[in-house]
């Protein structure tokens, strides 16, 4: 079995798990989404997947496997970044295992909801996966605050491609971070590309609040409007605003998102 996986956790992300549906959905047995009863900072939250399953085409939804996941006795309530990332991310991305019946030779591409796998790579990888090493980190393009904006030489190497087999044993287990780097990229992250009150409410519960000084709704509109990074002043930020019309350009895009051009608004 193949499986790409992921999980959800606000109303936008709906649009990039239809991108990732879109883009595996002809080699991929399941589409794993799991939502949790907490957010990162190990706070509460509603299930709401499910409300925005609505706009999903249903042509697509026959791959879906949705994880409705209680972890909420599991977790720590903090706001520390190292208590988040040692205990409640790990729990989180590495949960589904706990769920789902897995064998030693299932693939699994690890992702974040934002995290798209370009359609023409699955082949490539899993032939890899299957044939050469069975753990390969994914390289992908970095976007930023909208879906045309590339910023240049940022590399984004987080999501993971791998067999079960390979991490069974190791639980909980963040299902990222991990492996030699496949030499190609491998897809598209389109990082806070999200309205600005959406960015508003996750600088409230993710897993940086280190960043949480830029809550701030005119800071974050100014740092769009004007292509700025105000989470650092040190980081080199060189955003090329891609044409979507022009195919020197749009290539680097996934299908997906081209023939859908009409979901993203204001993050285009």
């Amino acid at each position: 079995m193949i499986y790409l996986k992921t999980y959800f956790y606000a109303p936008h992300e709906i649009d990039y798990i239809y991108l990732n549906l879109c883009e595996s959905y002809d080699f991929i047995d399941k589409f794993i989404v799991c939502e949790y009863n907490v957010y990162h900072t190990g706070r509460e939250k509603e299930y709401i997947f499910e409300d925005c399953l609505k706009n999903i085409p249903d042509d697509k939804n026959d791959k879906l496997l949705y994880l409705k996941c209680d972890i909420k006795n599991d977790t720590v309530v903090s706001d520390e970044h190292e208590i988040i990332c040692t205990v409640n991310e790990p729990l989180m991305r590495g949960y589904f295992t706990k769920m789902v019946d897995l064998k030693d030779q299932d693939i699994i591409f690890s992702v974040d909801a934002d995290e798209i796998i370009y359609s023409h790579m699955y082949p490539e990888i899993i032939y890899f996966i299957e044939n050469s090493i069975p753990l390969t980190s994914l390289n992908l393009h970095q976007f930023f605050y909208k879906v045309n904006y590339l910023w240049e030489n940022k590399d984004f190497v987080a999501p993971i491609a791998s067999k079960y087999g390979v991490f069974k044993d190791r639980f909980p287990y963040a299902w990222r971070y991990d492996g030699g780097v496949y030499p190609e990229k491998a897809g598209c992250h389109f990082s806070w590309c999200m309205p600005v009150d959406a960015m508003l409410d996750k600088l409230d519960v993710y897993s940086h609040p280190e960043y949480r000084f830029c809550k701030d709704k005119e800071l974050l509109e100014n740092a769009v409007k004007n292509m700025e990074y105000p989470f650092s002043e040190s980081e080199s930020f060189d955003i090329r605003v891609l044409n979507i019309d022009d195919e020197n350009d749009n290539h680097i895009l996934p299908k997906s998102l081209l023939n859908n051009v009409h979901m993203w608004g204001s993050l285009l």
